[in-house]
């Protein structure tokens, strides 16, 4: 999870949304089973990203958008930001401690946008094997509802 971070944290510097980070676009490079902090993990899928030209955020339109990866603000007005990339990447590390399972796996899109919208969340009882506080702190403040009580990468 620390190098998406990372690797998010470049993009952010560059002023580039990716607005499609999910764990399906991180590319697993070197897995060592005997040591683990030898793995290299790589972002992609740029499929939708977007340079910032003249401002903080970019919009969003079209079918086929990553709605369980979504912010309120990108589903209901189409804005995307690094905040909103901050969002995807708690559902990102969600789906890392859950072992891959899909974000909101019990709901169709429709209803994860009215679930998340009215200020629903992924749950910490899902995760595989326990998570430590505050790494799950860090996850939740990805999902704060006001763009800018959000950590930046």
């Amino acid at each position: 999870m620390q190098q998406i971070a990372q690797g998010m944290e470049h993009l952010a510097e560059l002023r580039v949304v990716h607005r499609n980070l999910a764990a399906r676009h991180v590319l697993v490079l070197g897995f060592d089973k005997e040591d683990v902090r030898r793995t290299s993990v790589k972002v992609a899928g740029f499929g939708l990203a977007v340079e910032l030209v003249d401002g903080t955020d970019a919009t969003v339109a079209g079918r086929g958008l990553p709605v369980r990866y979504m912010p309120p603000e990108s589903m209901q007005g189409g804005r995307c930001s690094e905040k909103s990339d901050v969002w995807a990447f708690g559902v990102t590390c969600w789906e890392i401690m859950t072992l891959g399972k899909t974000p909101y796996y019990n709901l169709t899109d429709e209803s994860v946008i009215r679930y998340v919208c009215g200020g629903g969340r992924l749950t910490r009882e899902d995760v595989v094997g326990g998570c430590p506080d505050e790494v799950w702190a860090l996850v939740e403040s990805c999902w704060a509802t006001r763009e800018e009580d959000r950590p930046t990468f």
